[in-house]
């Protein structure tokens, strides 16, 4: 019976078919006790028929019961005729049937349900006993001979149902599951694989010719390392690892698929544990995300982008102030660990005003392009020194641990840069072309000190070089 309907597990909760199947069949076991029964004297009979219905109660509840119950009591007359002594006998299996179908629903546990069931079966029976049998002697042996081996019969018949109903349950949970596997992995439009504890491959889904585009044969029983960009195979082999130890991980990497290219994955891994072999899986659902990575890069290079042009100057396009206040205190801070001198040189065009109103703003956009273009061509060999357009025509260079003698060369080196491109200015009061006027501050960094003290240095340089006719560097 458990073997024919091991997919029709025997609950209170059953549908009525599966109630229907087992009350029939525990029917049919009542009458095959009734088969081995011992014969007290003529026309009565005793023997285990009634745990038949004692065990289906107890599972199966008041339908199952009375059906065995029934097919029981039908049994007695057809197996040992009709007759009045069989009438009594009928209608005790009707009643136990009744009586162990009404415990049923009580909120005990199955076993002391079954238990009592058995006790109230037994109490049926020995009434029947006690109108049927005459010799108190007999009677006597009898009820204690049935009571013990019923006791111990519906205690072993009891254990081994319970046997059968969890063998079968975990049968049918066992297969109903690889069928929800197996129906999720040949659907899913992940792709769901399968690893030993070396990582290589022992189940394949379908989705892989979509995912990586290889076919089931290409891939079982080699390594997924064999498969992952160089940059990416240690941290796989550690998510690998982790999920082996801790049950659980996820991982993004490069994987190289049939046309050679690369394509972006994102797996979960779940290890599962074997209690066969004691073996461990991983299973990793997979999904290519090649497309969400793309994207993801253009967003951040546009973000890049942005953070660089909220730093640059629109019109000259170096460093603008914004850039100059965070680097000078990114630089202050530096010095004052090394102790190293800082330098920030400051200058302006000479009679710039003029300048515009000569030449007009489009030639004055042009010019300030012009210098600052030209100015950092001429830093660019050292890393160190940052230039900014600190407003208008005015400019400042940052020199970290720069002494100011080493400072004054490079204003030098700048003024004859600039005025070595003649550029014309007819209404400058000091030359033809452009100058500058550039001033020159040095601080050695010190807790006490903060760099607006190095800008007013530098800018008060500044102002000197033009009280002294400009087209000079002053410190």
């Amino acid at each position: 019976m458990g073997v024919l309907f091991k997919d029709k597990p025997l609950r209170l909760s059953s549908p009525l078919p599966s109630k229907l199947y087992w009350g029939l069949f525990f029917g049919v076991l009542g009458n095959i006790l009734m088969l081995f029964s011992i014969e007290i004297n003529t026309g009565i009979i005793a023997d285990l028929r009634h745990l038949a219905i004692v065990i289906a109660a107890a599972f199966g509840g008041f339908i199952p019961a009375i059906i065995a119950s029934v097919i029981i009591a039908i049994g007695r007359v057809i197996l040992f005729g009709f007759s009045h002594a069989a009438i009594l006998p009928s209608i005790g299996a009707l009643l136990i049937g009744l009586v162990c179908g009404a415990i049923s629903p009580l909120r005990l546990s199955r076993t002391l349900k079954a238990f009592v069931m058995n006790l109230c079966a037994l109490l049926i029976l020995s009434i029947i006993f006690f109108i049927k049998i005459d010799d108190l002697h007999t009677l006597k042996t009898l009820l204690t001979i049935h009571y013990l081996i019923s006791l111990i019969g519906g205690f072993i018949a009891y254990h081994f149902f319970v046997f059968v109903v969890d063998s079968n349950e975990t049968q049918y949970k066992l297969k109903e599951t690889e069928e929800r596997f197996r129906l999720i992995a040949e659907y899913s439009s992940d792709m769901i694989t399968m690893h030993n504890e070396k990582a290589e491959y022992i189940y394949i889904s379908p989705a892989v010719k979509e995912v990586i585009h290889y076919e089931y044969p290409e891939l079982l029983g080699k390594r997924i390392e064999d498969f992952i960009h160089p940059d990416d195979i240690e941290e796989t082999k550690e998510s690998f690892e982790t999920a082996l130890s801790d049950g659980g991980a996820e991982s993004t990497y490069r994987y190289r698929s049939s046309f050679g290219d690369y394509i972006w994955i994102e797996s979960t891994l779940k290890s599962v544990h074997f209690e066969e072999d004691g073996s461990k899986r991983v299973i990793i659902v997979s999904r290519n995300i090649t497309d969400r990575k793309l994207t993801q890069q253009k967003l951040q290079e546009a973000n890049e982008l942005l953070n660089r042009l909220s730093y640059m100057d629109g019109l000259t396009g170096i460093a603008n102030r914004r850039y100059f206040d965070e680097t000078l205190e990114k630089e202050w801070t530096n010095c004052l660990s090394s102790n190293s001198p800082l330098t920030l040189m400051m200058f302006d065009i000479d009679y710039f005003k003029k300048y515009n109103d000569t030449y007009g703003h489009l030639t004055g956009d042009f010019c300030l392009q012009l210098i600052a273009q030209t100015i950092k061509d001429q830093i660019t060999g050292n890393s160190d020194f940052t230039f900014y357009r600190y407003g208008g025509e005015e400019f400042a260079l940052i020199l970290p641990s720069t002494i100011i003698s080493d400072g004054i060369k490079v204003a030098q080196h700048i003024q004859e840069t600039i005025q070595s491109l003649h550029i014309p200015h007819s209404s400058s009061e000091i030359a033809d072309n452009v100058t500058l006027s550039i001033g020159l501050g040095t601080i050695v960094p010190t807790s006490s000190t903060k760099p607006q003290a190095l800008i007013q240095r530098a800018d008060s340089a500044l102002y000197l070089s033009k009280t002294k006719g400009r087209n000079t560097i002053s410190t």
